[in-house]
């Protein structure tokens, strides 16, 4: 069958790709690295697949469905037909993500790491000294330590290529390795943290401990939907769940050979690598069916940390590097929560602590009196920009920080473009905003001829019969389309908002029960990348963390990756997560009398202060 070709125009650039007659158009884009994927598992409700046909044939599956009303189609609509040309919002291609880097080591390299490599220098075997060379070199680091025997098949080459001068890589109790030459200061490993929407992978060297390099990438399984439910029903058969996989692995296996090539390096010099994440990415990485964490009581395949080859999985490492997913708690909270309490030692932590990592599902951590509960919400991918209009990810582009002054709208974009659309914080900030201004009521409606607002003007009617704010007229900024906050925008902000409250509302009893009283919190971790950006004031004037002061919210950046991080460098840390996802009592919000009543409370905003 000949294969059309297809031109990608996204960012200034063309694209240049080839498919099969019938194709999907969102699947060759996807396939390219070209889109994130959808929210909705390309069923043509989510809007986010849109691109413009500037010439071409694409044939629609259902025409009132396919084109929108801007003459743009959906690609999860239409199957290429013949060669065409499309064009792709600016940004939209940009599926890396940046992701900042962290100090391990704040009080030097643990000295028991996993891995160690040792410089030796044999003598050479003789008439007299008749060793085997495997007897050799483990007379030099261990007679009775195990080995693999992978390295068998090359180590009398090494071994006299170096002329017997080599450096033994040896992996807790095993020789997994032996290198001509003195390669000590080649020492490296890996630290995966595996969100629903984003992957974030670091680069360590294991001898400094450093952080020297991190890289994110949309999760390519955004492709089968937006949260976990849509993964799990995605992952019902053994191919599915062997291609969900595989599109996992690949996509953290491409962002691990980048950030090696950004520093010349070997991937035979990485030796480790930890992965953490919630249940259901746990278990879609490894290959593991997740049925049961979609039904009721909602137990996982496995809790324990899980130990396997890179050659296993297929990760561009040295084939024996060890690579390890770090243990679960329960069926919704996973290792990434083990993470944030590795990084916040919870354990030690006086008075009554909470950490909560906001994203699509959002973990949330109490700590008091050396006990630790935790839970998960289902807050949704509004934080990330999801499930929104003109929602999109904290990139070139999305809008950051709002801000309404009298008659003006004044926003802050990421980088140099114009505006094209609204990330997580700048959702907070907007909906805060308009709250504050009188635009908006506590039930969360958008009010429309206030009749003190110069600004409400922009509160409209808008094509589908949805209220809306316009935050920029087109052309305003230099944006091709009017930029607008639309009333179900703001209902699914609310919607994600009430499940973080409630779920800390619902921990918060908990202690109130064990401590006969009321209690006070001392401190809120706010975890992950979204709370470096998030304006601390706003959040509590929308009632996202009830009770608690914003000068007592101290953001920590992805502290379920620098908890990784910790089990990386050492075998005590690495011991002590083990035992945390023992430790740690888990909250099953489903089973819970209060939370739903919680939850629909949360839903309406605190008055605006006075």
């Amino acid at each position: 069958m000949k294969a059309m070709h297809i031109e990608v125009i996204a960012g200034g650039k063309r694209h240049c790709l080839q498919a099969q007659a019938g194709a999907m158009l969102s699947g060759c884009l996807l396939d390219a690295g070209l889109m994130e994927g959808t929210e909705c598992g390309g069923q043509g409700v989510c809007g986010k697949c849109a691109v413009k046909v500037l010439s071409g044939e694409l044939e629609p599956i259902d025409e009132t469905q396919a084109v929108l009303p801007d003459g743009k189609v959906l690609s999860c609509r239409v199957r290429v037909a013949g060669d065409a040309v499309v064009e792709i919002a600016s940004g939209q291609d940009d599926v890396k993500r940046k992701v900042g880097l962290f100090e391990l080591c704040k009080k030097g390299r643990p000295e028991d790491g996993p891995v160690q490599k040792q410089f030796v220098t044999l003598a050479e075997p003789t008439l007299r000294d008749q060793l085997s060379d495997l007897e050799r070199i483990l007379a030099k680091v261990g007679k009775n330590r195990k080995f693999s025997h992978s390295l068998l098949p090359e180590l009398p080459g090494v071994l006299r290529q170096a002329r017997f001068a080599v450096t033994a890589v040896l992996m807790e109790d095993e020789l997994i390795a032996v290198e001509p030459g003195d390669t000590r200061d080649q020492c490296y490993g890996f630290i995966v943290d595996i969100g629903t929407t984003t992957i974030a992978v670091y680069l360590v060297d294991l001898n400094s401990g450093a952080v020297l390099e991190a890289e994110g990438l949309a999760n390519p399984q955004r492709i089968f939907g937006s949260d976990v439910l849509t993964r799990i029903t995605a992952a019902a058969t053994p191919e599915s769940r062997r291609k969900i996989q595989k599109l996992t692995v690949d996509g953290i296996a491409e962002a691990m050979q980048r950030l090696m090539r950004k520093r010349d390096l070997r991937a035979e010099h990485a030796y480790i690598a930890t992965v953490v994440g919630n249940t259901t990415m746990s278990h879609l990485f490894l290959g593991v069916d997740p049925a049961n964490l979609a039904v009721a009581p909602f137990i996982p395949c496995h809790r324990s940390r899980v130990q396997l080859k890179a050659k296993a999985i297929g990760l561009p490492m040295h084939p024996e590097a060890a690579v390890h997913v770090l243990p679960n708690i329960s069926g919704y909270v996973g290792s990434d929560t083990v993470g944030v309490a590795m990084a916040t030692k919870f354990w030690e932590q006086k008075g009554v602590s909470i950490a909560v990592d906001i994203g699509t599902n959002g973990e949330i951590i109490l700590g008091f009196k050396g006990r630790v509960l935790a839970c998960s919400t289902a807050a949704g991918p509004a934080f990330e920009g999801a499930h929104i209009q003109q929602g999109m990810r904290a990139g070139e582009g999305a809008i950051e920080k709002v801000r309404l002054d009298d008659d003006k709208v004044e926003l802050g974009v990421i980088g140099s473009a114009p505006p094209q659309g609204i990330c997580g914080s700048g959702l907070i900030d907007a909906v805060a905003e308009l709250l504050r201004v009188g635009l908006l009521d506590e039930r969360g409606k958008l009010v429309q001829n206030a009749p003190d607002s110069p600004l409400a003007k922009r509160v409209r009617v808008g094509a589908r019969g949805i209220g809306e704010f316009v935050l920029a007229y087109a052309g305003e900024l230099g944006n091709e389309n009017d930029l607008v906050l639309t009333q179900k925008d703001i209902r699914e902000l609310q919607l994600a908002k009430a499940a973080i409250a409630a779920g800390i509302q619902v921990l918060q009893s908990e202690v109130k029960n064990i401590l006969a009283g009321e209690p006070v919190i001392d401190r809120l971790y706010l975890a992950g990348a979204f709370g470096n950006y998030l304006d601390r004031e706003k959040a509590v004037a929308l009632g996202l963390f009830p009770g608690i002061a914003a000068d007592k919210i101290i953001p920590i950046g992805n502290a379920a990756a620098e908890g990784a991080g910790l089990c990386l460098l050492s075998l005590g840390q690495r011991k002590m997560a083990d035992r945390i996802s023992m430790f740690v009592t888990p909250v099953e919000l489903s089973a819970r009398a209060d939370f739903n009543a919680l939850w629909i409370q949360a839903m309406a905003f605190p008055k605006p202060a006075a």
